[in-house]
């Protein structure tokens, strides 16, 4: 009661300011305006005078009957007609007093003259009365807010919030503030759990979900004022409770698919109360908060899930690395012990007495042989692991191909059986490569088709430009070719179809041509044999430095200019 009383107080000096200007505008009506228009007046002095107080009492008691007229917008209208009215009658006066001066007019000129500045008028007034009422509210209004802004700009924040702290922050500290009100809290429901904001935020004795307020609220009811209601108890005592946190207004947030929870508004900062233009803003405003919240509560769902995707991921990746570890550890167990048997026996062998040189070659030899083979599975497993970023420069491809095939022949590891062929277009594109890595991956291509045709065949490279600023390398053999259920594994980690091998050697060449962003893929032919396809871009982009991504021809070129 002490809190309705004081606002009570602070409204006298706005009730009786209303009702006196009121007063005064009835009596410039009935008296002076009749007086000054027509020459005449429609009622004498003394009915006018007491005419302007009856008014006046009568607005004075309606404003008490029903407190959430809006006082403030009452004066501004009623100052924005008289002052768009007293400008329109100081402009006819003037006009009028300017024709009489110069001219002889009749009295059918003047009602002509009156129709025409009735049209202007009539073009004018909705513009000239806005300006008026703008200019009024700038210099004897500037505390209210403008509400036309105030939606818009708000309902804009609020709305685009997607992360409930961002929200909350927008609703507690910058809404109090705008909408010139004490404070702001909001509670969002969880099913039998609510969330108070801001977070020191605390009233009530018992649970929200089973109050009063909240089903009437859930039930389709858009506000309550924090005052006692008669025959209802318990609604009255949740609602002081609110009212002993430093509210004065509760609105239900009804969402879509569930209820919300409430927003809670504290008194005016002026102490007066709530008007109904007051309330209908802050009902627009809790429709925004409800999608906003709702909306928030989706993203804040939706970032858990993904956090918990991720977590399960994580759990996931572990575990292949575990499981492919322990493959790995199996297969380098197998890889490891014959080389090492072999090179063991040998030694032993040597050891245990003298040999004849021709058998001592023969074991020595075999010691190197499995040294190397040791060697080949370290370095695969080395270049799968620690593979080096492409560092690249122009390639003139036709002479490099041709200058790497020419070595190739004449090495001791090429097969004599197994013909290659070059073939070129007349013209190709300068490509922007690391080709040293690129012969790593053309030496494993060509090692391996040699390999499968033991008895001998026939190897055709080829090279020629595709769209989009692309090449394709294509090598084709004469080989047996490969199963169709090994097509799918050829470029998985240790997978391999040969008696002696780790299966890395494709798998780094995957690795290889992925760093240069190309593709590389393994096909049977029709007519029997493989193809290994290598598809490459000219101007590749790379990962440089701190995982900064830029065009490698400005790489290449300061490469090319050291």
């Amino acid at each position: 009661m002490s809190l309705l009383s004081s606002t009570y107080i602070k409204e006298l000096p706005k009730r009786f300011l209303v009702s006196i200007w009121f007063g005064i505008l009835s009596f410039l009506f009935f008296y002076l305006l009749p007086l000054f228009i027509l020459d005449h007046i429609l009622l004498s002095l003394s009915p006018a005078l007491w005419g302007s107080v009856a008014i006046s009492l009568t607005l004075f008691g309606a404003i008490g009957m029903h407190p959430r007229m809006d006082m403030d917008h009452l004066l501004i209208h009623s100052f924005t007609c008289m002052v768009l009215f007293g400008i329109l009658f100081g402009l006819y006066t003037i006009m009028l007093v300017t024709l009489n001066r110069f001219s002889i007019c009749s009295q059918a000129a003047l009602a002509e003259f009156f129709l025409y500045f009735l049209l202007a008028t009539a073009l004018i007034v909705y513009s000239l009365c806005d300006l008026i009422h703008r200019t009024i509210n700038r210099l004897f209004f500037y505390n209210l807010p403008d509400c036309r802004t105030l939606l818009c700009d708000l309902g804009g924040r609020i709305a685009s919030s997607l992360y409930l702290p961002d929200l909350v922050e927008v609703l507690i500290s910058e809404l109090p503030e705008r909408l010139r009100i004490t404070r702001v809290g909001l509670m969002i429901m969880e099913e039998k759990r609510s969330r108070l904001y801001p977070e020191n935020l605390r009233f009530g004795s018992h649970l929200w979900s089973e109050s009063q307020l909240i089903d009437l609220l859930r039930a389709g009811k858009h506000f309550f004022f924090c005052k006692p209601v008669p025959n209802s108890p318990d609604l009255s005592s949740e609602l002081l409770e609110i009212q002993k946190a430093g509210f004065s207004l509760v609105y239900g947030l009804q969402g879509g698919s569930k209820f919300g929870g409430m927003l809670l508004l504290g008194p005016r900062k002026d102490g007066c109360r709530y008007s109904n233009r007051d309330i209908q803003i802050f009902s627009i405003l809790a429709n925004h908060v409800t999608i906003a919240v709702e909306n928030a509560l989706h993203y804040e769902t939706l970032s858990e899930s993904k956090n918990q995707l991720q977590r399960l991921n994580n759990k996931l990746l572990q575990a292949e690395k575990l499981a492919a570890l322990g493959e790995m550890t199996a297969i380098l167990a197998h890889e490891l012990r014959n080389p090492l048997g072999i090179i063991r026996s040998s030694a032993q062998f040597l050891v245990t007495g003298e040999r004849k040189p021709e058998m001592q070659e023969e074991l020595l030899h075999y010691i190197v042989d499995e040294v190397d083979s040791l060697n080949l599975v370290i370095n695969n497993l080395l270049g799968l692991a620690r593979h080096k970023p492409p560092r690249f420069r122009k390639v003139d491809l036709k002479k490099e191909l041709v200058d790497f095939v020419s070595k190739w022949k004449h090495s001791d590891d090429h097969n004599r059986k197994v013909e290659i062929d070059v073939s070129f277009p007349e013209h190709l594109p300068v490509l922007y490569a690391d080709f040293k890595q690129l012969r790593q991956v053309l030496l494993n291509c060509i090692s391996n088709s040699e390999e499968a045709m033991s008895d001998g065949g026939r190897i055709i490279i080829s090279v020629r430009e595709l769209e989009n600023e692309r090449i394709e390398i294509l090598l084709t053999d004469t080989g047996p070719g490969l199963a169709d259920e090994d097509l799918k594994l050829v470029f998985k980690k240790f997978f391999t179809t040969k008696k002696k091998g780790v299966g890395l050697g494709l798998p780094v060449c995957r690795q290889i041509v992925r760093t240069h962003n190309g593709s590389i893929s393994l096909i049977n032919e029709k007519e029997g044999g493989a193809s290994i396809i290598i598809h490459l871009p000219l101007r590749p982009l790379v990962n440089i430095g701190a995982n900064k991504r830029v065009p490698q021809v400005s790489v290449s070129t300061r490469l090319e200019e050291k």
